[in-house]
């Protein structure tokens, strides 16, 4: 029996270093369309699952212009009786908030035609998503839908997802 549920919809190739560090800690991973999140425990000893983002510009895609979508998940885990945790393989230090709010968008960085964290920007019809505003809205997240941002290095990741969810794993 394997130890660990992968969502089918997790592209397969694109999470290599994951799964190497799965298969030499001898977890066993099966892939299944998991309702919410990427990982679970294939048991019932957890009540929580684990959604992996690989950087903050794919967090602030999915909570801006997909912020209903996304909302909708956590609230489908939330229903289920899940803790749906939200692992960011960028920066563990963005765990400070006030850090968080430093954070820039690719775009804006890309650009560089005004402060995109002081200014309006002058480039586009839009403001694109930054730290300060990103930071309130996953603080509301995580208030009004129960779901939990955690950060940690790429390559501490699947360790993390297993203590999360109770795995046990050789050392």
């Amino acid at each position: 029996m394997a130890d660990l549920y992968e969502d089918t919809r997790n592209k397969i190739g694109r999470h290599k270093l994951k799964n190497q560090w799965f298969a030499a800690h001898g977890i066993e991973v099966e892939r299944r369309k998991l309702d919410f999140g990427d990982y679970a425990r294939t048991d019932d000893f957890s009540n929580i699952v684990i959604d992996t983002k690989q950087d903050m510009q794919e967090v602030a895609g999915n909570v801006g212009h997909d912020h209903a979508r996304f909302v909708r998940e956590c609230d489908r885990a939330a229903e289920a009786g899940y803790r749906l945790y939200i692992l960011v393989e960028e920066h563990p230090e963005y765990a400070d908030r006030d850090l968080l709010a430093t954070w820039v968008s690719g775009v804006c960085r890309r650009c560089r035609k005004c402060d995109p964290l002081e200014s309006k920007c002058v480039a586009r019809r839009f403001k694109p998503l930054n730290g300060p505003t990103l930071r309130k809205i996953i603080d509301r997240i995580e208030y009004d839908h129960g779901a939990r941002f955690l950060f940690c290095d790429k390559r501490d990741t699947a360790r993390v997802i297993c203590e999360l969810l109770g795995v046990k794993f050789e050392a």
